[in-house]
């Protein structure tokens, strides 16, 4: 039965370009030299131009915008127009505005493009005094300083020396000659607690100050606090007034304590007695209150809130729940 179908075959097909290959190979071998010129194509020369040309043109382009550029910084950095002539400065309370200018280093007249914001206010931040501070630039001859000073609340010393404090505990300059000395002294701080987490120490400071801010409110004994000391135990005395009366408050909570303490300044006040020392320092029994006075009086009790509560007063050295002196 016949087949159209082609048996397989071992020959391979030779396309042209291998073809013309293989002649050239010959003809070279031939000692013939056989050049075939590629055929005229317009579109490709066109393309290359072209690409050629927006090389060109963008090369150009930078080479005039850099120009430019150096030209513009050039004239910013060396024209009057942009010379220093208004600073203002916002926020200054203890230092001055000359201090401000010369710790910024500041000149009128020179150029306000050339000045580093940052590096401005990083040199502005590194004064003790100074919490924070923003520096703007307003075109074309004018900047702005604005500051926050650190508010300080209180002295207070520790073993490497005496150092100011915010309202919030926190030390921020050793005190020097110039500085504040009219404020409340935080004493009594043991060595391993200032040497510790700079943290604890605010919050020692802290509670100090609020302890003193308490006793102002009141007006207990004229209000003004000379002296908080932190007892070895932690808690809390304070010397006041013109008279340096100590109050022995013991921990916290101190707010029904300096109450208490007003009351007891209003009956001593009444008696004509003088005292040096008061304790509200039992917490176990707050009713129990000692007092020290200057020269002995009667034994007496004085009524503090009802008929309950009650105060002893001795001359000298008054006997605290019996104790010793």
């Amino acid at each position: 039965m016949s087949s159209s179908r082609v048996p397989p075959t071992n020959r391979r097909v030779v396309t042209k370009q291998e073809v013309a290959t293989k002649a050239n190979v010959r003809a070279a071998r031939d000692g013939e030299l056989v050049v075939k010129a590629a055929p005229w194509d317009p579109d490709l020369l066109w393309r290359r131009l072209r690409l050629a040309g927006r090389i060109a043109l963008a090369i150009v382009v930078v080479a005039i915008g850099a120009a430019a550029a150096v030209s513009a910084r050039r004239y910013v950095t060396t024209s009057a127009r942009f010379g220093l002539k208004e600073l203002r400065i916002e926020g200054a309370r203890r230092l001055s505005a000359s201090q401000v200018q010369a710790l910024a280093g500041l000149e009128i007249g020179q150029n306000v493009v050339d000045v580093d914001l940052d590096a401005l206010r990083a040199k502005l931040e590194k004064n003790p005094w100074i919490e924070r501070a923003q520096v703007q630039r307003r075109l074309p001859a004018s900047l702005t300083i604005e500051i926050v000073e650190h508010e300080a609340a209180a002295l207070v010393t520790l073993p490497t020396g005496t150092y100011l404090a915010t309202p919030n505990g926190a030390l921020f300059k050793r005190v020097e000659l110039g500085d504040p000395d009219d404020l409340p002294i935080v004493t009594g701080i043991a060595p391993d607690e200032a040497s510790g987490d700079r943290e604890a120490t605010a919050q020692l400071v802290k509670r100090a100050l609020e302890l003193s801010a308490e006793i102002e409110r009141v007006g207990i004994y004229g209000g003004r606090v000379e002296e908080l000391h932190v007892e070895p135990d932690g808690g809390l005395s304070a010397v006041v007034g013109k008279r340096a009366v100590r109050l022995v408050f013991g921990r916290a909570p101190y707010r029904a304590k300096v109450r208490l303490g007003a009351k007891i300044e209003a009956e001593l006040t009444r008696r004509g007695a003088r005292p040096t020392v008061l304790f509200l320092d039992d917490d176990g029994h707050p009713e129990r209150i000692v007092v020290r006075l200057v020269s002995a009086l009667p034994q007496a009790q004085v009524t503090v809130d009802g008929p309950g509560p009650t105060a002893s007063m001795n001359g000298g050295g008054a006997k605290k729940k019996g104790g010793a002196p």
